[in-house]
């Protein structure tokens, strides 16, 4: 979020965004007032919408009443962070609501332009080691520098909007799963070993699930030209290459095994003071952001000091309270139970291979870009029981 957010100046999306809204909600005055047009409000924007006003306006007043009663720290940046989030999604709501098919057309086109934009500066990241300042790598020891972060604080909120992106664009862009064996191989190269490089385990996962989903028997094939291209490359290349391929795979091998790291137990005794935040905070959330202060009061080595809950779902507990997290839970049942309704299993696995994705960063709250993407799923899902009310 600090790459787009607020820091030690103001950056450009926050001087865009209030012209954004203001664009929109001029062009939707123009729809409804002028031109008269009926704008129609499925379900599921509406449950939505209600949503988002009480997951933010709650938050606001837990915030309010603990500071005031309690004087409660909260950092003045992270109000301003969340603050955003309000003003986006309501810009978004503005944007469909203006013109749903220009819409999906820009999201489409916004989308595969920052993917690409991404994946060649992962590559610079991965060749050079050199950072963005607002990235944790900018001043980490050389070894550890080659994990592409973009414009992200780390590796794993890059990975997973990374992989984010390439759902959504495999689903859009090939719709039919009609592509080349030569161009899928190409893109699940590049991007699977951006991913890897990126060292987030879920995101590398939830990748190879969805190409699993998608494409079993193109994915097969791949796998056989690689295992082909492997087999060459022991016969007429130096036997060093064959040794330090197999030292890659054993180092894959490792990397994908959740055992073999420190930070699967640290998770799991987060996600476990994060349940009893229910009880200390009698389920109404500490407010903004204050999940960080909240780990800081815990006395338990089991979590290394670590102090972010490494779960979106978690971070709204803590903030937000119990009734946020239910509603967060039945809006993205209703998503999946829609799409599903109407057969499109593609977006059905992506809304569930989303939430899985949003474990492996550190903070989720206040990445903004997933925001983007579940209002996509909204949309997509709106455009579906509009095609029925029909």
């Amino acid at each position: 979020m600090n790459a787009f957010g607020i820091g030690p100046n103001l950056y450009p999306l926050r001087l865009i965004l209030p012209i954004v809204v203001l664009f929109f909600s001029v062009l939707l005055f123009q729809k409804v007032v002028l031109l008269k047009q009926k704008v129609s409000l499925q379900p599921v924007l509406i449950f939505s919408l209600l949503y988002f006003l009480y997951l933010f306006f709650h938050t606001y007043i837990v915030t309010f009443f603990r500071y005031t009663l309690f004087a409660y720290d909260y950092e003045f940046t992270s109000i301003l962070n969340f603050t955003f989030l309000l003003v986006l999604i309501f810009a978004l709501y503005n944007a469909f609501l203006s013109n749903r098919d220009r819409f999906f057309k820009v999201f489409n086109q916004i989308t595969l332009v920052f993917y690409i934009l991404y994946a060649l500066y992962a590559f610079y990241e991965i060749f050079t080691g050199n950072h963005l300042s607002t990235s944790v790598l900018f001043d980490a020891p050389y070894w550890l520098t080659y994990s592409p972060t973009v414009v992200y604080f780390n590796s794993n909120d890059f990975a997973s909007i990374f992989t984010l992106m390439f759902m959504y664009l495999l689903s859009t862009l090939d719709k039919e799963k009609k592509q080349s064996m030569i161009w899928l191989f190409a893109a699940v190269a590049i991007h699977l070993l951006i991913v890897y490089y990126s060292q987030s385990r879920i995101s590398l996962v939830v990748s190879l699930i969805y190409l699993l989903y998608r494409y079993p028997i193109k994915l097969a094939s791949i796998s056989v030209i690689g295992i082909f291209i492997i087999f060459i490359g022991v016969i007429f290349l130096e036997p060093n290459w064959y040794m330090q391929a197999l030292d890659s795979f054993k180092e894959l091998k490792t990397d994908l095994l959740f055992s073999d790291r420190q930070s699967t137990s640290i998770r799991l005794f987060l996600y476990k003071h994060s349940l009893l935040s229910i009880f200390s905070s009698y389920g109404m959330g500490y407010g903004i952001d204050y999940s960080l202060q909240y780990f800081q009061t815990i006395n338990d080595p089991n979590l290394s000091h670590i102090v972010n809950p490494h779960s979106y779902i978690f971070e709204i507990l803590i903030n937000s309270g119990v009734l946020a997290v239910l509603g967060y839970i039945l809006l993205n049942t209703y998503l999946v139970f829609i799409s599903w309704t109407h057969k499109d299993f593609d977006l059905s696995i992506q809304i569930v291979l989303f939430n899985l994705l949003l474990f492996s960063s550190s903070s989720s709250l206040f990445i903004w870009t997933i925001y983007l993407f579940i209002f996509i799923y909204i949309c997509k899902t709106a455009q579906y029981q509009l095609s029925t009310k029909n």
